[in-house]
């Protein structure tokens, strides 16, 4: 889970904080327009947050949906919208497409922004009222690890293309393209996520896909030797007293 969160905010953390100088160094617009588009840009992040976990709330209600699925549900949608939309964002960088390059920010914003919004709802429901608060804390610190990590090794890698001759565009290309295999194994592990109450609570490791199980490993056999020799002296200690 925490892998699944760090992927879906990683993009949002560290390209997002630059895209003022992506409008302006990749396609050229004025810093009022930049200014404008991160301004605009802020709208969706927080109408993200806002939809994203009344969606999931509206499919538990009206569809009778299990509640961390339908969490789950939400998040192959981010990390989904994600991968199409990094995946696509290279070829619009080349051919300077400001129009669909917003537009591809937006979404990604949108998403990114629902998947911070949906964290606690997620947490509680797998974990209950009671632990969501240290389980919050500890999943932002994916936050905190990707905005400093990986914005520092972001800038680090695209200071040294740009050193070594590279285009402003080809720069961030190949940096977004490693976020972009990072979003993917975000996206194959949330299916390792496990929602089903039964799968997570039975003894040993079970996990169920679509309703079916799939892996079923039962717990390791109780009575180590430590405790069949302990189980031997106790039994030992009170055969005189059966005895009597």
């Amino acid at each position: 889970m925490y892998i699944m969160f760090f992927a879906n905010q990683l993009f949002g953390v560290i390209v997002l904080s630059r895209l003022s100088s992506m409008c302006t160094d990749i396609f050229a617009k004025s810093a009022n327009t930049a200014s404008d588009i991160v301004s605009i840009n802020s709208v969706f992040n927080c109408c993200g947050r806002l939809a994203f976990s009344s969606i999931s709330d509206f499919l538990v209600r009206y569809f009778k949906i299990e509640k961390t699925y339908a969490r789950k549900v939400l998040y192959f949608f981010t990390l989904g919208a994600q991968i199409i939309v990094i995946g696509s964002l290279p070829t619009v960088i080349r051919h300077e497409s400001f129009t669909f390059f917003v537009i591809e920010i937006f979404v990604l914003t949108c998403s990114y922004g629902g998947g911070l919004g949906t964290i606690p709802a997620l947490v509680t429901d797998m974990f209950g009222a009671y632990n969501v608060g240290p389980l919050h804390g500890i999943i932002l610190t994916s936050l905190a690890f990707g905005a400093v990590v990986g914005g520092i090794t972001f800038n680090n890698a695209y200071n040294g293309k740009i050193a070594d001759g590279m285009s402003v565009g080809e720069a961030y290309i190949d940096n977004i393209q490693v976020i972009f295999v990072i979003v993917c194994i975000g996206f194959v592990v949330l299916f390792l996520v496990r929602t089903n109450i039964e799968d997570r609570f039975e003894p040993g490791y079970h996990y169920s896909l679509c309703g079916k199980r799939v892996i079923s490993i039962p717990p390791k056999e109780k009575g180590t030797k430590q405790e069949e020799e302990a189980e031997a002296e106790t039994t030992g200690q009170k055969l005189p007293e059966t005895a009597v």
